[in-house]
């Protein structure tokens, strides 16, 4: 005698795209017990809860690999959950807002009370950005402290985050503090998340230091001597050796790190992103730029890089850079049930960069569910 199964919530009739299993094609998505139970198509039994997937984009759920969520602690932070309920984002990893001197209270403040996921890159200044420039104190560096930090929340900590930029490391620092985060994220085995901003140090002095598997973010932005390309709108050499070698690119979009010419022109020459992440904070929310993930992806859209590859850098890519994809990216059952439900509208959309430049798209991703570990969220 066969008992029929019962699903705490089954996700019908959606097109699942699951770039980590190759899945792309109408499926159903059943979850029980916070994790993914099953996938396919018209399955078997009864959920206590059914949406409507019909029409559709069912994917895994959004991983932002660079967010500023600590709110009260540092100016530019805000609060995850309505962001994550409406955007489709499951896990927000927070990029260097939080030190090893300020961990503890986001734990306590931020990541214990939140319904979505919250990570961290651990900022290689132990203030975090409780204040700038964060390392142009000499003592407010160290290596030991993030390493520590590292070690003691191995649960949140997924890697050190360092700003490779004059507003951050003062007028005296150069490349003194990137090579501190690596030797902390050496000795602690994550990687490195490096911002690119104004020198010192140059791009081209952070990328010597980066290792394989390390991630450079802001990567589309427009400033001329900090663009990935040089002034033909070529993609420098310095650059291509260091993908080639291993480090990662990230989109980081922010209020001042995506340019639509220079984005267009890494397009034109093949050089995608392997990650797309928002960097948003309290300017980059608002409008014009109104970044969120599925504005970022439906930019990446426009410029022409394929629907899969696009869901791939926001969900398994991101996961195996921070080394969680044996627990989310997937939708293979067994995982942990992080789902995002998008419509993708067909129409004129105005698409602005973080210069204030729009472009009409003719395609855009809307976020219509977003479900954590099971539990459908929605905006407080």
């Amino acid at each position: 005698m066969t008992t029929s199964q019962e699903y705490d919530l089954l996700i019908a009739g959606g097109t699942v795209i699951d770039p980590a299993t190759g899945l792309n094609g109408v499926a159903d998505v059943a979850i029980s017990g916070g994790k993914i139970a099953a996938v396919g198509q018209r399955l078997p039994g009864h959920a206590k809860q059914t949406l409507d997937a019909t029409g559709l984009l069912v994917t895994p759920g959004l991983i932002d690999l660079h967010a500023h969520v600590y709110p009260g602690c540092t100016p530019l932070s805000i609060d995850p959950d309505p962001l994550a309920a409406r955007s489709g984002t499951t896990t927000m990893v927070d990029c260097g807002s939080v030190g090893a001197n300020t961990f503890g209270g986001f734990r306590r403040f931020v990541v214990e009370p939140s319904r979505c996921r919250v990570l961290a890159f651990v900022n290689i200044s132990v203030i975090g950005l409780a204040a700038m420039p964060e390392c142009g104190y000499g003592r407010f560096v160290d290596s030991n402290a993030a390493l520590r930090c590292i070690e003691e929340h191995r649960d949140l900590v997924v890697g050190v985050k360092v700003r490779g930029s004059r507003n951050a490391f003062g007028e005296d620092n150069t490349i003194q503090p990137v090579w501190m985060a690596v030797a902390a994220a050496a000795a602690g085995g994550v990687p490195v998340i490096m911002h690119l901003g104004d020198p010192p140090p140059t791009l081209e002095q952070g990328l010597k230091v980066l290792r394989p598997g390390d991630i450079v973010t802001h990567s589309f932005k427009g400033q001329p001597v900090t663009r990935l390309v040089d002034h033909r709108g070529k993609v420098k050499p310095q650059v291509l050796a260091a993908r080639e070698k291993g480090v990662l690119f990230d989109i980081g979009h922010g209020s001042g790190s995506f340019s639509w010419t220079v984005s267009h022109q890494l397009a034109e020459q093949g050089f995608w992103p392997d990650t797309i992440s928002t960097d948003v904070h309290t300017s980059s929310i608002k409008a014009p730029i109104s970044i969120d993930m599925p504005n970022a992806m439906s930019k990446l859209l426009h410029l022409g890089m394929d629907l899969e590859a696009v869901v791939r850098a926001a969900t398994d890519e991101p996961a195996r850079t921070i080394g969680w994809h044996d627990r989310i990216g997937s939708l293979q059952p067994g995982m942990l049930a992080d789902v995002a439900v998008f419509a993708l509208e067909e129409g004129s959309f105005p698409l602005t960069d973080s210069y204030k430049q729009a472009e009409q798209a003719s395609r855009c991703l809307v976020a219509r569910h977003t479900i954590c570990g099971g539990e459908l969220l929605t905006e407080p």
